[in-house]
């Protein structure tokens, strides 16, 4: 195939790419999510799942007994989501919690707390 050819594939591949990317999109809509309703739209759509799966990290080391690392089951769903934002937005922080939250987007944080402080199914 000819690099002509190739490069005709490639634009037309990406403005598809772009074209479904954007689909969603529409100019009458400006107002952002907040987080919290990150979550409710992520949880809507099948993201429990998610949250579930990025929440595994925490459970080795919150979730028991004991004083010295916080019980997350204790903390309602906007308090839990705050504190692991400002993990996130600590830019000298250091700890293990410092380090993961970088690792996540807002919308994985707001599954994560979704996932941990919703009411248990049975």
């Amino acid at each position: 195939m000819s690099p002509k050819a190739l490069k005709s594939i490639s634009i037309a591949a990406t403005s598809a790419a772009m074209t479904f990317t954007f689909a969603g999109c529409s100019a009458g809509d400006t107002k952002a999510e907040t987080p919290a309703e990150a979550a409710e739209t992520s949880l809507a759509n099948g993201d429990m799942l998610r949250g579930q799966t990025l929440a595994l990290t925490c459970s080795g080391c919150h979730g028991g007994a004991g004083d010295d690392i916080p019980d997350y089951n204790a903390l309602d769903r906007a308090t839990l989501e705050a504190r692991l934002l400002a993990y996130k937005s600590e830019s000298g922080g250091t700890t293990v919690m410092h380090r993961l939250m970088r690792g996540y987007g807002e919308a994985d944080i707001a599954a994560v707390a979704a996932y941990l402080t919703a009411p248990e199914e049975g």
